[in-house]
């Protein structure tokens, strides 16, 4: 059939416009998806953190008890957790193969890592680890786990705004760990989620690529 034929070159056309059609959807999508996550995770930490600023004989601020404190603090890191990783498997819907095995590797590896850290420190306070020093280590280790999980998922799936955030993350839990306790809780309420709503904007306006971009391979 000669490529010449109108029926051909409109159908041609007419399959370009789809696969156009299809992407654009798909970068709508991941656009609102990493959006909303970089707002959870605003809200996560300032209300989180904001919770330990507050807290008895943890924060600066005596208006809630400690043991509360905490538990706000916990139930504010699991779902942004849990929100990362469903914002992850939905990113990579309709990858197959080798891709997919990765992205399932990755997802695993937050349990592994959260889990890991808090036995750590778990072990640390066992050992004698000073209350001071551990309103410090706590969270900074968190911190600094995400925001190095985020490195990761961003090197591994080719997209500038998980790197970008994970960057804001790590430099974030530094700051906050030069200031000392109890203001680190106050860095993190407040510089955190300041800086993760910046990188929302300039996701939003395009001035931060979303698109992850992975190369095709035949292996």
């Amino acid at each position: 059939m000669s490529t010449d034929d109108p029926g051909t070159r409109a159908d041609a056309e007419r399959m370009y416009d789809l696969m156009q059609s299809q992407r654009r959807s798909t970068q709508s999508r991941l656009l609102r998806g990493y959006a909303v996550l970089l707002v959870v995770w605003a809200a996560a930490w300032a209300i989180g953190f904001g919770a330990l600023w507050c807290g008895h004989d943890i924060g600066g601020v005596d208006l809630v008890p400690t043991a509360v404190a905490w538990i706000i603090f916990g139930a504010c890191m699991v779902v942004a957790i849990v929100w990362s990783i469903i914002t992850g498997v939905r990113s990579g819907a309709g990858i197959r193969g080798r891709s997919r095995f990765q992205g399932m590797l990755y997802g695993w590896s937050w349990t592994i890592s959260m889990v890991g850290t808090w036995l750590l420190l778990v072990g640390l306070q066992r050992a004698g680890l000073p209350d001071e020093l551990a309103a410090l280590i706590y969270p900074g280790a968190f911190a600094l786990i995400v925001g190095v999980l985020y490195l990761a998922g961003g090197a591994l799936w080719r997209a500038p705004v998980q790197y970008a955030l994970g960057i804001v993350i790590i430099a974030v839990a530094v700051a906050a760990t030069f200031v000392g306790t109890p203001y680190n809780f106050l860095v993190y309420a407040i510089a955190g989620p300041v800086a993760m709503l910046i990188v929302a904007v300039l996701l939003v306006r395009g001035l931060l690529p979303v698109e992850p971009r992975r190369e095709q391979s035949h292996d």
